[in-house]
């Protein structure tokens, strides 16, 4: 069996992304996603973003933010720019869910830089796990 030693970028870039910049940035590094009795918590930051720059969608057992704050026309036009270190910000998170969740009853909230999503587990994946005993040496 042939292996080969590529790392993510120069995938990319053989499929025509060329600089770095240019790659899809989709991760779920930097959420928490913990479980409590009833439901799946996940916690993404998204420093200096507003809840109307926020978009979150839960569909197959998928769950998708995507966060972009951007400057408005309105904005611009009222100050002279001196330096400026950050045009805008953008967060992308995927992650896959690890358990059935009850997709439409999702609900997210804003609090101190932090998007907090809490969806609600179906009746069969609240039940406790069984521990398997393993055979042999």
């Amino acid at each position: 069996m042939a292996y080969y030693d590529f790392d993510l970028p120069s995938i990319f870039r053989l499929f025509g992304y060329g600089a770095e910049e240019d790659l899809p940035r989709v991760s779920s590094a930097g959420l928490n996603i913990y479980e409590t009795k009833d439901e799946l918590v996940v916690e993404a930051p998204v420093p200096g973003v507003k809840k109307d720059e926020i978009t979150v969608e839960v569909a197959n057992g998928m769950l998708k933010i995507d966060a972009v704050q951007r400057e408005t026309e309105e904005e611009n036009k009222e100050k002279t720019t001196v330096y400026r270190a950050q045009r805008m910000s953008e967060f992308h998170y995927s992650a896959t869910l690890p358990k059935e969740v009850e997709e439409k009853q999702a609900r997210a909230k804003m609090e101190d830089g932090i998007l907090k999503v809490r969806i609600p587990l179906k009746a069969g994946a609240k039940e406790k796990r069984s521990t398997v005993p393993v055979e042999g040496e």
